[in-house]
């Protein structure tokens, strides 16, 4: 089924705003994101989406006109420069990608840009590309779980920057009024896993319920649901894809240095010299469907992947919390405001909604 057709999101959580997907403050998943001990995550703060760089300076002006003031930009190099060129390995940007002077007109609308990159420049090497395609096109949950794992491992000083900028906010108590737009947009490429993953370990760390964790997280397939298919094609279309459709129609299975070396070279097909006039052999309508089956999961956002996730960060470093301290490196007072900032009770929503 095409997913070009306009879907309406359910608002809330979503909001609609041309040129940017995945939109949403999480706080207003429905019946609301509720923690061990009965209060919500605060609304107006934590809002989430898909990456920024095709929006308008009016779109820009949507954006702070809801809440936001911040927004932390989680994309590599490559992805800043090429968009979704940057994750699929094109060469450039695809026209429509990444619009002209995006961040000047963010500055222009009063919004702050962080850049705190996941992963450096050198983590977008064919052997790093390969790593991820392998990990993320698993037909098991487990490929997800070692994403997230390889995401945290790298992820100290970029999450540390965000939850500096939570810790620092007013409590929700304040009366007084705020100059600015307090909100935090976190965002990668999708919205998806570096992102998704953020909000996990925050929200695992607050106290909400790992089924609710993983319950707004899988919001993401409907805030993805009306690009999808120009995703999944785009993804079946990249080279490193293709290699690896490729080597299903051969009966190969690859390692990650197999893969990589295959990524590197330039042409798609297995055999021969492109540039030497090379055919690339057809793919059989099986593989196809197979290379599909794997783009989808790919740009999928499963609860059972959330969840396992949320298992590994306890089993490796004990919990959200010791997560938090030792590898964001946050002490004491941070942690306390944190959770300060961050939540708030039934009969304060309305006061916050109003301050925020």
């Amino acid at each position: 089924m095409s997913t070009s057709k306009t879907i309406t999101l359910p608002s809330p959580p979503f909001f609609s705003i041309p040129n940017i997907s995945n939109l949403r403050d999480t706080a207003l998943f429905p019946g609301g994101l509720r923690t061990s001990s009965g209060q919500k995550i605060r609304p107006g703060i934590l809002f989430r989406s898909a990456e920024v760089s095709k929006l308008d300076r009016d779109g820009w002006a949507a954006i702070k006109s809801i809440g936001i003031g911040c927004v932390f930009d989680l994309r590599s190099k490559p992805e800043v420069g090429k968009g979704w060129g940057g994750v699929t390995g094109e060469g450039k940007a695809k026209e429509g990608d990444v619009r002209p002077g995006w961040i000047q007109m963010m500055e222009k609308e009063g919004v702050q840009r962080i850049w705190c990159p996941v992963f450096e420049e050198t983590d977008y090497s064919p052997e790093r590309l390969a790593e991820r395609y392998l990990k993320y096109m698993d037909e098991s949950v487990e490929g997800f779980v070692q994403a997230y794992h390889d995401i945290l491992t790298h992820a100290g000083s970029a999450f540390r920057s965000i939850l500096l900028y939570l810790a620092s906010l007013p409590p929700p108590s304040t009366s007084l009024p705020n100059p600015k737009p307090l909100g935090a947009l976190i965002h990668c490429t999708a919205g998806k896993d570096r992102t998704g993953i953020f909000f996990g370990l925050l929200f695992f760390f607050l106290g909400v319920a790992p089924s609710l964790i993983a319950s707004e997280y899988q919001l993401t397939e409907l805030g993805l649901l009306h690009t999808r298919d120009e995703l999944v094609a785009r993804l079946m279309q990249s080279p490193g894809f293709r290699k690896y459709m490729l080597s299903q129609l051969q009966g190969m299975k690859f390692s990650t240095a197999e893969l990589a070396d295959l990524i590197a070279k330039k042409g798609a097909h297995l055999g021969g010299d492109e540039e030497e006039g090379g055919e690339e052999p057809e793919i059989a309508m099986e593989v196809l469907e197979k290379g599909r089956a794997a783009a989808l999961r790919m740009v999928g956002a499963k609860k059972e992947s959330m969840e396992r996730a949320l298992g590994m960060i306890e089993r490796e470093w004990g919990s959200a919390e010791n997560y938090i301290r030792s590898v964001c490196g946050l002490g004491d007072s941070e942690i306390e405001a944190l959770r300060r900032n961050l939540v708030v009770d039934d009969e304060g929503d309305e006061e916050v909604r109003r301050e925020s």
